[in-house]
């Protein structure tokens, strides 16, 4: 029931965000075969300071209905960081299956160049934790920081290398340089990444997404006859939500994760490619532990002893993920989930995985990564 999807991603976006976000819209409305009059649902999560100059939208799905002239049945405003849009698919299902609604449009992503630029992003009104005060007593760069201590504790704890995290790195950008969306496309060496600074210790800067500006828009909707995309359906779904902040869990080298594809409990045996959020090299280890590709602590082994390219024994981040294209709005769920739909859908040149039916994707949001959905995309036969 994806007709239609779209993602527009640039460094620096000259106009204002709403027209950044037109441009996603008219799109994948043309993929689709529909218009906006056929639209009667909205889904969004928009990053902060997005639309007009550096204007935030309060409500983000009224406020989109009103600019473009949608009236919506349905609007849902979902917030998780990262990895939302892949719960508005799940949402945007149930709610076409209920006679909800026909055509639901799921967006995320937005202009915040301006403030990357400015170095603005830690002097905004947002707080991460009611006890903000109490935990972050000392200065950081979340959460760039928050990951290194992850990446160090995965260290000590199982003697995980920088050269096996910048594995991840390699076979990623192995992926992009095919991929005309992708920002980086050199190829690059272990070597090149361990050479490259480091921004908290132990991560290196070709370890860490590049904020862009960006949008993705996903048309979710029962109208089939114009759209030429296979008829995917939601294979799987699970999402978990760990409030507390990481300093009060058992141990920080675990993520929600290992909840929410438990929920999903899809046997991973049948996937053919993996779609899993690259914020950071550490993200992607820790999730491929996670989701139960490998035992935990035993990542950086296996990232050293398969192919994880598209022309590879496991598939991950076919694209070159988020490390390459880009990290819309600091949110890079709509980036794995575009790849997943080329794949499925047989687009991805120069990256095609041979024969992709079915794509699992996991993300993880929020600055503390205390967010997690897993979906799994395929045709039901």
């Amino acid at each position: 029931m994806i007709v239609g999807f779209s993602g527009k991603l640039y460094k620096k976006y000259e106009k204002d965000g709403i027209e950044l976000l037109k441009e996603a819209i008219d799109e994948a409305l043309e993929m689709a075969g529909l218009t906006y009059s056929d639209i009667d649902g909205i889904m969004a999560n928009i990053g902060r300071g997005s639309f007009h100059g550096n204007k935030t939208y309060l409500n983000p799905p009224a406020q989109i209905g009103e600019y473009f002239g949608i009236k919506p049945k349905i609007i849902d405003h979902v917030q998780y960081g990262g990895p939302s849009v892949l719960a508005m698919i799940y949402r945007a299902y149930k709610a076409i299956s209920a006679g909800d609604a026909d055509t639901i449009l799921c967006v995320q992503g937005g202009k915040i160049s301006h403030i990357r630029d400015s170095n603005q992003f830690q002097k905004t009104d947002i707080i991460d934790s009611p006890f903000d005060d109490f935990i972050k007593v000392y200065d950081q760069m979340s959460p760039i920081s928050d990951y290194a201590m992850v990446a160090y504790r995965h260290s000590k704890l199982f003697g995980t290398t920088d050269e096996q995290r910048a594995l991840v790195a390699v076979m990623q950008r192995y992926n992009a340089i095919n991929n005309q969306k992708a920002m980086f496309r050199d190829p690059i060496t272990v070597k090149d990444v361990l050479a490259s600074r480091i921004v908290s210790y132990p991560l290196h800067l070709l370890e860490i997404v590049y904020p862009i500006d960006g949008f993705h828009v996903f048309v979710v909707s029962k109208r089939t006859s114009k759209s030429a995309l296979r008829n995917i359906d939601i294979l799987a779904y699970g999402e978990a939500h760990w409030p507390n902040p990481p300093a009060e869990w058992d141990d920080i080298i675990y993520t929600p994760t290992i909840e929410s594809a438990k929920r999903a409990s899809f046997n991973l045996n049948r996937v053919d490619a993996f779609e899993l959020y690259d914020s950071f090299t550490i993200t992607v280890m820790l999730q491929m532990e996670d989701i139960g590709l490998v035992e935990k602590g035993k990542v950086g082994h296996f990232v050293e002893s398969h192919d994880l390219t598209y022309k590879g024994d496991v598939p991950i981040n076919t694209g070159g993920g988020s490390l390459n294209t880009g990290q819309p709005a600091y949110m890079s769920g709509g980036v794995i989930l575009e790849e997943a739909l080329l794949q499925l859908n047989n687009m991805a040149n120069g990256h095609q995985v041979s024969d992709a039916n079915v794509i699992f994707l996991n993300g993880i949001g929020w600055w503390s990564r205390r967010h997690t959905v897993t979906l799994v995309l395929g045709e039901k036969k």
